[in-house]
């Protein structure tokens, strides 16, 4: 198996492609001989199938290769060659007499290709660079919130709440200042109280004003004690984007502030790309790396589900003819297993014959690629198929609720960052992380004003930590953390800061608002401790945290559990 580096930096990957290219047409003669060798060998033998299906493979071979690396006349040539072969191997009759007019062709071809590969020292047509098809998209940094409100005190009371939310907010208490502040500094969003002495309708006609003048968006919420047509259609006309009733459900405005004003940073797209020939293998490696696609080469074929299991990938891109296993027998293997019966399968190879392709693809797999293939039109297919996976998972992998993973989903991630913790010798931190008195909670006030609990310390979590970390609802009440590379002191650190700013967090219920705290435990992964273990470890510091009265957050190795 070989791995690339996971992210390096644009030239080190022309470097590499420029490297691969070089080796290509070094190891070019070395592709020839074998062609010859194994031609010669069915000679000797014709009535051999094992030697002409290995005359194929290498044919086959070099009709992949060949065109990638911008040898397209070669490449050509050789998939002629190729159906030549499959198209006899199909025929009744294997004899000498048959195969003679092949063989020649074949050493004609070989007598030509060694000229013109030494004449050709470069490739003819290096591939083009594919422009990045998986946005690497930061998260906005632009958390600036204007809020618009003329009871001082109220307005402070929802900028403490905005502001537990990651957000910096600024009370205006005129309306007629919000074109000054607005010049100074451009918002994320606006959100304005429609209760100004001006009435409804002058509040919206001055943000639609100011909006329609300015090039730069943001974004427009209003708040309001009426919640009747002709208020909601004045805020319409004035361009809002969304509209709260009074009393005020904070979550729900978070809710709609990130989905107004965040970007969520797009994780790299995971590929495995299965294939004996190495160095095709690594240069579409390369082209997708490019892409911003993480990807991983698998070239001994008996590791395949090991390394399914450790690398999850989002798609599997594979040739169909392989020595060891043929890419038809290795999609049926992968498809046995439910867990992967859902995981794109992709082949990319020189077969041109409609009928293999079509049994391909009911083996199993979701396309047929053919070699050689634009480096836009590779990235473009495989990143829409994983983007559709992903959509899928989705559906399937997250909680209806909070939109965080469920339970299945956690296990399956946190079995991956074990895999890669150790592969990489980093710390893996997981924390457990549980409401406390839920159930007073939901006696008290009902389960709608519990869902709202939780939905508030799960969009808590996702704010206040990091784009790397793993966040999930474990059951209930209950969640749970991966932090990869992490090590527990500093998990316990961040834990407490969001416990702490949980706390001040006022949730609305029909009698009187009220606060509510969690409890944590911590623990890091052990050299010899697995996914199972660290969940037990974890489990076990949160119940120590909730025997030490609550609103608080523990650590298993101060403790002594794990």
């Amino acid at each position: 198996m070989h791995k690339w580096n996971d992210t390096p930096g644009d030239a080190g990957l022309d470097a590499a492609l420029r490297a691969l290219e070089e080796a290509y047409v070094a190891g070019l003669p070395d592709r020839l001989n074998a062609i010859e060798s194994s031609l010669q060998r069915c000679l000797d033998a014709p009535g051999s199938a094992t030697h002409f299906e290995a005359l194929v493979l290498h044919l086959h071979s070099l009709a992949g290769s060949a065109g990638t690396f911008g040898f397209i006349d070669l490449g050509t040539r050789a998939t002629a060659l190729e159906l030549r072969m499959n198209a006899f191997l199909k025929a009744a009759v294997h004899d000498a007499g048959a195969f003679a007019p092949i063989a020649g062709a074949v050493g004609s071809f070989l007598h030509w290709a060694a000229s013109a590969t030494q004449a050709q020292a470069t490739p003819s047509a290096t591939p083009a660079p594919c422009p990045p098809a998986v946005a690497m998209a930061v998260a906005s940094t632009r958390r600036l919130i204007y809020l618009l409100h003329d009871d001082t005190l109220v307005a402070r009371d929802i900028a403490g709440q905005l502001e537990n939310f990651g957000y910096e907010v600024e009370v205006i208490a005129v309306l007629a200042q919000l074109q000054e502040y607005i010049d100074r500094r451009l918002p994320a969003a606006v959100v304005m109280d429609l209760g100004f002495p001006a009435g409804i309708l002058a509040g919206a006609a001055e943000v639609a004003r100011i909006r329609q003048a300015n090039p730069h968006g943001f974004a427009v919420i209003f708040i309001s004690t009426r919640s009747n047509f002709e208020a909601r259609l004045a805020t319409v006309r004035a361009g809002a984007d969304a509209y709260f009733s009074k009393p005020l459900d904070m979550v729900a405005l978070i809710d709609r502030l990130d989905a107004l004003t965040v970007q969520e940073e797009k994780q790299p797209c995971r590929v495995l790309i299965v294939d004996d020939d190495l160095q095709t293998a690594e240069h579409y490696a390369v082209v997708l790396r490019r892409a911003g696609m993480e990807v991983r080469v698998l070239e001994h074929i008996p590791s395949m589900l090991q390394t399914l299991g450790e690398y999850r990938p989002e798609l599997i891109l594979m040739d169909v003819y392989m020595p060891d296993c043929n890419g038809v027998d290795l999609a049926r293997l992968i498809r046995q297993d439910n867990m992967y019966l859902d995981v794109p399968i992709v082949f990319l190879s020189s077969e041109s014959d409609v009928e293999k392709q079509l049994d391909a693809i009911e083996s199993g797999a979701d396309d047929f690629l053919t070699k050689p293939i634009q480096p836009a039109h590779l990235v473009s297919a495989l990143n829409s198929r994983v983007l559709r996976y992903r959509a899928l998972r989705s559906l399937i992998m997250r909680d209806s609720l909070t939109g965080l993973f469920n339970h299945s989903a956690l296990k399956e991630h946190l079995a991956r960052e074990t895999a890669r913790a150790r592969r990489s010798r980093s710390p893996l931190t997981l924390a457990m992380v549980d409401i406390d008195h839920f159930k007073r909670i939901n006696d008290s006030h009902g389960h709608p004003v519990g869902d709202q609990v939780i939905r508030a310390l799960a969009r808590l979590l996702q704010q206040r930590l990091r784009r790397g970390d793993i966040i999930g609802r474990y059951g209930g009440e209950e969640f749970a953390v991966i932090m990869p590379g992490t090590p527990p002191d500093a998990a316990v650190q961040v834990l407490d800061q969001v416990r702490a700013s949980f706390a001040t967090i006022r949730h609305y219920a029909e009698a009187r608002d009220f606060t509510a705290t969690f409890s944590a435990g911590v623990a890091e992964l052990a050299t010899d401790g697995d996914a199972d273990t660290l969940f037990r470890v974890a489990d076990q510091a949160l119940y120590r945290a909730k025997h030490d009265g609550r609103n608080c957050v523990r650590n298993a190795s101060s403790l002594g559990e794990n």
